[in-house]
């Protein structure tokens, strides 16, 4: 039987057993709390501590000497703190503890800690004020560990640093815009620069973007951009932007479509490249190379210089181009070219003479360098011409004079402003470098027409050489008619000494007293053609009349070696542009040579002579022989200066002979005539051909 005092301890028992477990329970989940507390401190890298300025206690989490690197038997003190914080970091730290120990306010700063390693660490901390029961402040906070990010921002800062250069450098602009409303989510600083946006007065309207654009391309930009919105597409296009002041910049841009997760297009994301430089190197080249190949086919210097002066008008928005060419007996300037000034300008300025204050180009050319007028109203220069410029709204001049490869001038390349301005280094070059072709087409005009006179001359040499050599044959062919003028002549006398004179046949033997006198007259004008020395002549030339006039001069020499000519001339045969005397001279020459290589062999000896027409307007000239032929193992050397199988020949003949071909703009060229024998063809352009 259980009495009442049984059952008050058995409750006490029961009681005091609950109690403990229920500690024991409350103390393992506080150690599981502090645990979770220690992992989430050192997962974050967030380190606890608690401050009693009045103290100078500190205590410090487990994550907190981790982040400070001090082991767990160290006592956390101000002191210990400063030991690790960053020199110079220290001075702020310092003042930060002491102004947070006097106001008792909370506190939040970042500094840098140097750790035995050297290495440094970022870290923030965080402190609140508190008071404790006895009124002293006391403060509770956190340590963070923030390398990670500072590094990440550090990093972050640094690559939009290079992007931003990158930009700068490559001239592209990055920029993203919404579809709806097109109004700019992202413009970079290099996209306002290409664009001559200010970024101080926020991202321009789409409106004002547009307006950008030059207004010949804003069909064909609007249609990229219209087809990528339609087709969800990326889009790439190349246009001009027209900039306020007039500068004209070309643009590569990129845009890629930007989808949101239901497959609808939001924005375009993309890049604006400035490639005015590349275009404009690339149209400089190839109009370099445009008047190179002018140059070279011989293109008459008007067209090249006019092709100069219209390249750097491309390159050079709103120039005017002139080119002056000097005029050394006169000391002035003539004009050369300019396709866009007004004319009666250019018939103003030409003949202005050379002097150290005479405009731009006068001066350019006393002085032998570059004169840069940016405002023509003002400048000294221009005292005596200001006011024909004004009248033709030139406002600025730049000349460079065109210098010949031997330093000398040879004129002026002069570029036009409307407005005044200054040459940019880049203008410069552009203008050195036209200036340059200008001086090569010059002065191969120039070499061309001493060469031509050369090559006259060198003509008239040969020619005079062969007549001498012709002297007997020419003066029996010669007194072949005067001989039967002379017995003609008698005939008419004796039928009119008559008794009864004859009057009828002496009429007729006057007549052919005629006929042998204009034969002879005819024939020593064609030698004295001959024996002429002068420039080249260009007329309309019949080649068949040409023909027939040699083999009547040649007459003699074939006569003399048994030689038969046959001619196959056609009747339709167009008339050619050219010098007769030269074509003749080549005549002779072909046909002497063929003379020389038949004088000596056995057999036919027949010199035959072709003109027929041939294809692209073209007549083409055979003189053919039964001759020798052409010399073994040598036959491409016929046409060169002193090749020669004759034993007292110059060798310059056929040289010659095909210079004067090629200068009529046609070839010369030579075969075998088997079974023996040589042909010799030439042909010229007609005058349809000549003309184009």
């Amino acid at each position: 039987m259980t009495t009442k005092g049984d059952e008050n301890e058995l409750l006490r028992s029961v009681a005091l057993q609950n109690a403990n477990s229920i500690l024991a329970a409350r103390r393992r989940a506080e150690r599981r709390s502090e645990a979770y507390l220690a992992e989430a401190q050192r997962l974050s890298h967030t380190g606890s501590f608690g401050w009693k300025p009045s103290t100078g206690e500190i205590v410090w989490s487990e994550e907190t000497f981790r982040i400070f690197q001090y082991d767990r038997t160290s006592i956390p003190t101000v002191e210990v703190v400063l030991q690790r914080v960053h020199p110079e970091d220290a001075a702020l730290v310092k003042q930060t503890i002491e102004r947070a120990s006097q106001n008792g306010r909370d506190f939040d700063h970042e500094y840098r800690l140097v750790m035995p390693d050297s290495s440094v660490k970022y870290v923030r901390v965080v402190a609140h004020a508190l008071n404790d029961t006895s009124g002293s402040v006391e403060f509770v906070g956190t340590v963070m560990d923030v390398t990670a990010a500072k590094q990440a921002e550090e990093a972050l800062r640094r690559s939009e640093s290079n992007l931003a250069e990158g930009q700068r450098l490559t001239h592209t602009g990055s920029w993203a815009w919404r579809v709806a409303g097109r109004d700019a989510s992202h413009l970079s600083e290099e996209w306002y620069r290409i664009y001559g946006f200010d970024p101080e007065e926020g991202m321009p309207a789409w409106e004002e973007r547009l307006r950008r654009i030059h207004p010949e391309d804003r069909t064909k930009w609007q249609r990229a951009i219209d087809r990528a919105i339609g087709e969800k597409s990326d889009y790439e296009v190349e246009f001009r932007i027209l900039l306020p002041d007039g500068t004209i910049k070309y643009i590569h841009t990129v845009g890629h479509p930007v989808l949101n997760a239901s497959g609808d297009l939001t924005e375009f994301v993309g890049s604006a490249a400035d490639i005015t430089e590349r275009k404009r190197a690339e149209v400089l080249l190839a109009g370099e190379k445009r008047l190179l190949e002018m140059i070279a086919r011989g293109d008459s210097r008007k067209l090249i210089l006019e092709g100069a002066c219209l390249l750097v008008e491309e390159l050079a928005s709103g120039s005017l181009c002139s080119i002056l060419l000097l005029d050394p007996s006169a000391n002035c300037l003539r004009h050369g070219a300019a396709p866009s000034l007004p004319k009666t300008y250019t018939e103003a300025i030409d003949g202005a003479v050379i002097g150290p204050s005479v405009g731009s180009c006068g001066t350019a050319a006393y002085r032998v360098e570059p004169v840069i007028v940016s405002d023509i109203a003002t400048d000294p220069l221009w005292a005596d011409f200001r006011d024909l410029a004004s009248a033709h709204e030139l406002r600025a001049c730049w000349s460079t004079p065109i210098l010949s490869s031997a330093g000398k001038v040879l004129g002026t390349f002069a570029t036009y402003y409307r407005e005044p301005r200054s040459a940019s280094s880049q203008e410069h070059n552009v203008i050195e470098r036209i200036t340059h072709l200008a001086s090569i087409a010059i002065e191969r005009e120039q070499g061309e027409e001493v060469l031509r006179q050369a090559q006259a001359d060198l003509a008239h040499v040969s020619r005079v050489t062969t007549m001498g050599e012709l002297t007997a044959s020419l003066a029996h062919e010669v007194n072949q008619p005067i001989a039967a003028a002379v017995t003609n002549a008698k005939t008419c006398l004796r039928w009119l000494m008559r008794d009864h004179p004859d009057v009828e046949e002496a009429c007729a033997a006057a007549s052919r007293v005629v006929k042998d006198g204009t034969r002879a007259a005819e024939i020593v004008s064609r030698i004295r053609l001959l024996f002429k020395k002068g420039t080249w002549q260009r007329e309309l030339v019949d080649v068949n009349e040409v023909i027939r006039e040699m083999i009547v001069l040649l007459r003699g020499e074939t006569t003399r070696y048994s030689i038969s000519v046959r001619t196959e001339l056609a009747a339709d045969l167009a008339q050619v542009m050219g010098d007769r005397v030269q074509l003749q001279q080549v005549l002779m020459n072909l046909m002497i040579n063929g003379i020389d290589a038949m004088k000596d062999v056995d057999g036919t000896r027949e010199l035959a002579i072709k003109s027929q027409r041939a294809e692209n307007e073209r007549v083409v000239v055979s003189v053919t022989d039964t001759g020798v032929g052409l010399p073994a193992q040598q036959a491409d050397q016929i046409f060169q200066a002193f090749f020669t199988t004759k034993p007292h020949g110059t060798g310059m003949g056929l040289r010659i002979s095909s210079s004067i071909v090629e200068s009529h703009g046609g070839r010369l060229w030579a075969a075998d005539n088997p079974p023996c024998g040589a042909s010799f063809y030439f042909t010229l352009p007609t005058i349809v051909e000549a003309d184009e």
